[in-house]
Parts: structure tokens; C-alpha cells; sequence
């Protein structure tokens, strides 16, 4: 099968998209942070007042 080739635009154009998706501005990874920061919330509050 043979491969198309892409033009530069249509390089950049999927570099771009594919870089929106990663680290912490992505959906992702803010739902992770989110996540984390929770987790970590809740971790203090145990620590300081116990179960």
C-alpha cells in the first residue's frame, strides 16, 4: 500500500491538533490535575483531623 504524502500545511495543521492534547492545558491532563488536587485535598484532611 502505498503512502500519500502530505503537504507541509497539512503537516503543521496535525502537528498542531496533536499538540493540543498534551500536557495541562489539554482535557486530559486538567482532569487529571483536577483529579490529583482532590486527592491531595483529601490526603490533608485526613492527616491533620484523622479519619
Amino acid at each position: 500500500m502505498a503512502q500519500s504524502q502530505m503537504s507541509r500545511e497539512e503537516e503543521m495543521r496535525f502537528a498542531e491538533r496533536s499538540m493540543e492534547w498534551h500536557g495541562w492545558g489539554s482535557p486530559i491532563g486538567m482532569g487529571v490535575m483536577i483529579v490529583s488536587l482532590a486527592i491531595a485535598a483529601v490526603l490533608l484532611r485526613i492527616a491533620i483531623y484523622g479519619f
